[in-house]
């Protein structure tokens, strides 16, 4: 798009989602790179959701023929990994040249616009012994592509790397990534040509932690031609430059910006500039604003990703911005999370705190004007504020009341393992639009609502009831609920808990279960529809055995070598032992088939109470309007029933449109 004319050039190239770091990138002023699906597919992320309805039909149409429709598992290789085309396009026309053609997830230009890095998708890791706990991880590549004429390079030393580091020198001759394979990581330089030398400073290991996903996560960079890396010694982790640590930046520092003689980090909540004789200084507090490269991927939580300059905050409520290399400062008035014309002196933001973040608000100097309200008619809503509780022994959590009713009130309990608040929980925001558990409208149904700590513990199971009624009994200690009316309400891994609590206490009443797992050794390979129809199940049973054994649930090791943890920690186990009535909700859709009808069947075979809704066409949320109408009419009825004695019917639901947003 011409910004300056309006003019629109349209290609019919669907390009990736970035949703590992880039998928379209300047290469100059005229020409972008893009990694775009083979004829204008849907991007795999987007159109998985859709394989059932796309694929199952013309099945049943096969096998109503009497023609073979089937889907074949370990009788051969993997599936191949999805393709996507590297495309280079001429901004000014639209015209596009393929410069190669494999299962690229990720790029990176060179900052004189000549080459391309790749990330290429890999075969799935063996898996471990049989009794160690094991890790989901695919094999990553690098191909090296020349933007001009296509040619490519495959270094064989970079056969096996991190997603999260793909930096290009200053210069445009050296790639920076980190190989992974073998016992010890190591940073490779890779030349155009394809060139790969080890430069780990020695005595220096890179720190490759994983994150949440279970990825093997490496830091560096560059200041100008020089390395710098997040690593450890014989001493202690930290970040290196040259081999020598930088006792001015904390051991989790980030690096956030770059350039030819000076680079940023985020340390200790500031923002530090490093030179490359080693001297840093302390700018200020640190800010964030809207990068105007973004959105970018997963690797943009490591690394700067070509940015050049940083934000800090300053008490005069002024955000400025800090470039990598020392230079003049430009400062706007505005919040930080802005999004700011540095050129023009405007940041567009949220209003501010509470009902304010639903106003869009322009500020050019001393002068900030609301330019849109989103859903003002929610301004006449009520919205309770949090109170902390604190009980004896840590116990602790936050609680949420509604301003009317009689006390003490009944109380639903949200928990998730693992899970704990500094701060007021972020999902009962106004603002944070949640479908799936939204406290809000259980406080609007006259419950309060309570989000108690759990912190990691020796084993997830263990104690989990008593941890929860702590927080209770600390509230009802206060009378600020009852601890004989206790309602559990749980999704996800909240939803293995609030039925594994059921388990250990009949002080819960009432439990609703959103897309759980209750069998831990059945989980193991659970298949989503669609991923049975890719033929996906080598992948479901390494994703599932790592968020068991070394993932969210934490058994450290497999089912076999320490079955009486798994039956410990499963909810179907102790099925015998639950007395509060359970509604279980499952999203048809999701990929933990089964679990719910198993957990229910268990309970009615043991004249438990107990209910079962399907959910039509969701996944392992809820966003469907109609269903969450249903959803929630059928909650807060289930709690209404179960913790309230002679509770009217609840409203039924509609599908009637809410009123839209407006300016305003």
């Amino acid at each position: 798009m011409d910004l300056g004319s309006g003019g629109v050039v349209w290609t019919d190239i669907s390009p990736e989602t970035g949703a590992w770091g880039r998928s379209v990138e300047w290469l100059s002023e005229d020409v972008i790179v893009v990694l775009g699906m083979p004829d204008g597919d849907l991007p795999p992320r987007l159109a998985d959701t859709n394989r059932t309805q796309r694929e199952l039909p013309p099945l049943w149409d096969r096998a109503a023929r009497g023609e073979a429709a089937f889907v074949s598992v370990g009788l051969g290789s993997e599936p191949a990994r999805p393709l996507r085309d590297l495309l280079r396009i001429d901004a000014r026309t639209g015209a596009a040249t393929r410069l190669a053609r494999g299962p690229f997830l990720d790029l990176e230009a060179s900052p004189d616009g000549r080459h391309v890095a790749l990330i290429v998708d890999g075969a799935l890791q063996l898996l471990p012994s049989p009794g160690a706990a094991t890790e989901f991880r695919r094999t990553r590549a690098l191909r090296l592509v020349d933007s001009r004429s296509g040619e490519t390079r495959d270094p064989p030393e970079a056969r096996d790397v991190s997603t999260s580091l793909l930096t290009w020198s200053p210069a445009s001759d050296t790639l920076m990534v980190a190989a992974i394979d073998g016992d010890s990581p190591r940073l490779l330089a890779v030349s155009p040509a394809g060139a790969a030398r080890d430069v780990t400073p020695p005595g220096v290991t890179p720190l490759i932690p994983l994150d949440f996903h279970g990825l093997p996560t490496a830091e560096a960079g560059w200041i100008g031609e020089t390395i710098v890396l997040h690593g450890r010694d014989r001493d202690e982790e930290g970040w290196f430059l040259s081999g020598e640590r930088l006792p001015a930046l904390a051991p989790d520092a980030r690096l956030i910006a770059q350039g030819g003689r000076g680079a940023l980090f985020s340390s200790r909540g500031h923002v530090v500039r490093l030179t490359t004789d080693g001297s840093s200084d302390d700018l200020g507090a640190f800010a964030s604003v809207v990068r105007p490269d973004g959105p970018l991927g997963q690797r943009a939580l490591a690394g700067p990703m070509k940015q050049d300059s940083a934000v800090v905050s300053e008490p005069t409520g002024q955000l400025c911005r800090i470039r990598a290399d020392p230079g003049p400062i430009v400062c706007v008035t505005g919040p930080s999370g802005a999004a700011v014309s540095w050129s023009q002196g405007v940041a567009v933001a949220r209003g501010g705190e509470g009902r304010a973040v639903n106003r869009l608000a322009v500020t050019r100097g001393t002068s900030t004007q609301t330019i849109r309200s989103l859903n003002p008619e929610l301004d006449d809503v009520d919205l309770t504020a949090a109170r902390r509780v604190d009980g004896p022994g840590g116990a602790g959590g936050w609680l949420y009341a509604p301003a009317q009713g009689h006390r003490p009130l009944p109380v639903i309990v949200i928990p998730y393992p693992d899970r704990a608040y500094a701060t007021p929980p972020p999902t009962m925001r106004p603002e944070a639009g949640n479908l799936t558990l939204n406290g809000q409208l259980l406080v609007a149904a006259g419950y309060a609502v309570l989000y108690p700590d759990l912190p990691v513990g020796p084993e997830p199971a263990a104690g989990l009831a008593d941890r929860i009624l702590a927080v209770v009994d600390a509230a009802a200690a206060e009378r600020l609920v009852d601890g004989d009316r206790i309602g559990l309400w749980g999704h996800s891994f909240g939803a293995w808990a609030v039925v594994l609590s059921a388990s250990q206490s009949p002080r819960f009443k009432a439990v609703v279960a959103l897309n759980g797992s209750y069998d831990l050794a059945g989980s193991l390979g659970r298949l989503s529809n669609h991923a049975r129809l890719a033929g996906e199940n080598e992948a479901a049973i390494m994703g599932t055995a790592r968020w068991l054994e070394s993932g969210q649930v934490g058994m450290r090791a497999s089912y076999w070598s320490d079955p009486d943890r798994y039956r410990r920690g499963s909810a179907f186990e102790q099925a015998d032992r639950i007395t509060a009535p359970i509604l279980l909700v499952y999203g048809e859709m999701d990929h933990a088939t089964g679990e719910a009808e198993g957990m229910f069947a268990a309970l009615r075979r043991l004249q438990r109470p107990a209910a079962l809704l399907y959910l039509i066409g969701e996944d392992h949320g809820i966003h469907n309007p109609g269903n969450a109408r249903i959803y929630y009419e059928q909650v807060i009825g289930w709690f209404d029933r179960h913790l309230i004695a002679n509770a009217p019917p609840a409203a039924p639901s509609t599908v009637e449109p809410r009123p839209p947003s407006a300016p305003g």
